[in-house]
């Protein structure tokens, strides 16, 4: 198989996935060429490794030994920085960023807002901050002004304060605060009362005009579809500051978000329970930005690639 070909990344992971199968998301994640392997003990963590060279010398794969990093406890994945602390955004990508001149035209604007966007679950209020910058992005649109001057500042300010996001413990319970404003929503999915990541997102001339029941339950929907791999499978706790969703489940399918949500939140186990809004400090401020008004100790872990 050439590289080159249109076909040759997809063939590629699936032949990946196809020899990892037995031991992917048990000791082993596999993106193309990039090998993780991870575990909390060193003795654990050499067997697996031999398992993993085992595989590749099986099916002539052949690793470049000087791309290789062998039982380390930090590393660099996928643009990522992972320790026992937690992930964390790449210094020399938020430096590439906070050195970023003012785009003076649509492919670098477009350039820097794909960068930042691929950590926008590292910050809070990204899509509110964001949007002058996105609005450029229409047709004859590209014009700046003060306001998205400003976000553009604010916006690479923001990416070098990104916080250390906690690891998922999927033998713990997740905790997902959602929140409603008049102009947006805001969410964060945690564990412990560290984030896991951030989700906001500023509603448009349609969602605005909903009530604000039906504002906080989209809120709900748009969260739980962006994290159902962190949750599905899993009991989970949904915290609102809107108290009548905590009888969500008792209440007759009237309004079209509710029969919509009833699928969406099919087959998941979840609690609904209600916190009130002085107390939903992370999830309220993301919602409300629009408006002007962070368990796994002593990883261990390899990358390869081949």
């Amino acid at each position: 198989m050439p590289f080159g070909l249109t076909n040759a990344p997809a063939t590629f992971q699936a032949l990946m996935n196809e020899l990892f199968e037995p031991y992917l998301r048990k000791f082993v994640l596999v993106f193309f060429d990039d090998i993780l392997i991870y575990n909390k003990g060193m003795k654990e963590h050499e067997g697996h490794v031999r398992v993993v060279l085992k595989v590749l010398r099986e099916n002539k794969l052949f690793a470049k030994r000087k791309k290789c990093f062998f039982g380390e406890r930090h590393v660099e994945y996928l643009g990522h920085i992972i320790t026992d602390q937690g992930v964390a955004t790449d210094p020399s990508k938020i430096e590439a960023m906070r050195k970023w001149a003012l785009p003076t035209n649509l492919k670098s604007l477009r350039g820097f807002l794909g960068l930042t966007g691929y950590y926008r679950k590292f910050i809070r209020d990204y899509g509110a901050i964001s949007k002058p910058l996105t609005n450029m992005l229409k047709k004859e649109g590209f014009s700046w002004s003060e306001e998205s001057k400003k976000a553009f500042e604010i916006l690479k300010e923001a990416m070098c304060r990104a916080p250390v996001l906690a690891l998922p413990n999927f033998n713990k319970a997740f905790c997902l605060e959602t929140d409603a404003s008049a102009k947006g929503i805001g969410a964060v999915l945690s564990q412990d009362e560290r984030p896991i990541a951030y989700l906001s997102k500023a509603l448009g001339p349609k969602d605005a005009d909903l009530s604000i029941y039906e504002k906080e339950y989209l809120a709900i929907l748009l969260a739980v579809t962006k994290w159902r791999h962190y949750l599905e499978g899993n009991s989970f706790i949904i915290k609102t500051d809107h108290e009548a969703l905590k009888y969500l489940l008792e209440q007759k399918l009237t309004t079209t978000i509710q029969k919509k949500g009833l699928t969406k939140l099919l087959g998941l186990d979840y609690t609904i329970q209600y916190r009130k809004g002085r107390t939903n400090v992370v999830a309220d401020a993301l919602s409300r930005q629009e408006e002007g008004d962070p368990e796994l100790n002593g990883l261990t872990v390899t990358t390869l690639v081949p």
